[in-house]
């Protein structure tokens, strides 16, 4: 097998950990809470953003404007795996629910 067909079945094979996280402002204690499939991606593309100015959630880019990257901290708050042979539609829709469980428990007045 070629390299290139290695890498692709490796990254097809790969173990996903998705889960709920949150994006808060240090300064102001606002917070974006989100889910994801992939949480390393999720926590790449925050840190793209940061470095990069923009491409966070449209909610947060007029405080990452005014504060800058560094005021901002990403937090996996739960982590889940997709059950054997779950599909990835019913794998998003656990992450909904359980983002709504979180969105109980996390101070609504916050929330970006």
């Amino acid at each position: 097998m070629d390299k290139r067909k290695k890498l692709v079945n490796e990254y097809k094979e790969r173990k996903l950990h998705g889960g709920i996280y949150t994006i808060t402002n240090k300064v102001n204690g606002k917070y974006f809470l989100g889910h994801a499939v992939d949480l390393k991606a999720a926590r790449n593309r925050f840190e793209f953003a940061v470095v990069n100015g923009s491409g966070t959630p449209l909610k947060l880019q007029d405080d990452l404007n005014e504060f800058g990257g560094e005021a901002f901290a990403f937090k996996v708050l739960e982590e889940l795996e997709p059950k054997k042979n779950q599909s990835r539609s019913d794998f998003i829709d656990d992450l909904k629910t359980l983002e709504q469980l979180w969105r109980e428990k996390l101070d609504s007045a916050n929330e970006y």
